[in-house]
Order: structure tokens, then C-alpha cells, then sequence
């Protein structure tokens, strides 16, 4: 996935979603930068919207539809809305994973702060 190491947003973190089995799995610093309670779990992919600016949930969208409708990787900065009311811009990267018949069986997403570290 095209993310080229910056000075200062060197923290990666990871999620992925298996469209199988309904499995998510999200390292702890996804919790943190997508402003989660790791105490409620991960967010499926339906109610990851719930945590962007209004403004951001159409290019969620179109990432979405790149990466598990047409098989592309999905690059974008969504701003994220933080506990307590404030915002963060987080860079993602997204990886569809194909299952043997070519079909998109579960999405990989890299997450990192897009502003200084």
C-alpha cells in the first residue's frame, strides 16, 4: 500500500475486516485514531461512517466501492471525529484481500495521523 514514511506520523495502525466470517480485527492504535472505545470492539465497515465528518462520508464511499467492488486499493485523509467533540485527519490505505475465484473476501486498512505527529 503507497505510504510512504513521514518525520513525525511514523505510528501505523491496522484494521481488517473478513466479509466471510464478519471478523474484525484492529490493532490498538486503530481504536486510538479512529476515536473507539477498545472496550466496545471494533466497528464493522456499515458503521464506520458513524466516526467521520459528515463532510467525509462520500469519499469513504468511494473508497469503499474502489476497494470491495472493483478490487482496487483505496487511498485517502477523512477527517475523524474524536471523543468529546473534537477532529482528526487520519491517512488510510486500503488493501482488498481476493479470495481464489477473484472475488474480495476481506479489506486491509493501514490508519495514520495525517497532520504532525
Amino acid at each position: 500500500m503507497p505510504m510512504t514514511p513521514t518525520p513525525g506520523r511514523d505510528t501505523v495502525a491496522a484494521a481488517e475486516w473478513d466479509l466471510r466470517t464478519d471478523d474484525v480485527r484492529w490493532t490498538a492504535e486503530a481504536f486510538r485514531l479512529l476515536g473507539c472505545d477498545p472496550g466496545h470492539g471494533p466497528l464493522s465497515l456499515d458503521r464506520l461512517p458513524d466516526r467521520l465528518s459528515e463532510a467525509d462520508r462520500p469519499q469513504l464511499r468511494r473508497m469503499m466501492t474502489d476497494a470491495l467492488v472493483h478490487g482496487r486499493y483505496a487511498v485517502g485523509t477523512l477527517q475523524v471525529r474524536r471523543p468529546g467533540g473534537g477532529h482528526g485527519m487520519v491517512e488510510c490505505a486500503g488493501e482488498p484481500v481476493l479470495g481464489t475465484d477473484g472475488t474480495v473476501t476481506a479489506l486491509r486498512m493501514l490508519l495514520r495521523p495525517a497532520g504532525p505527529g
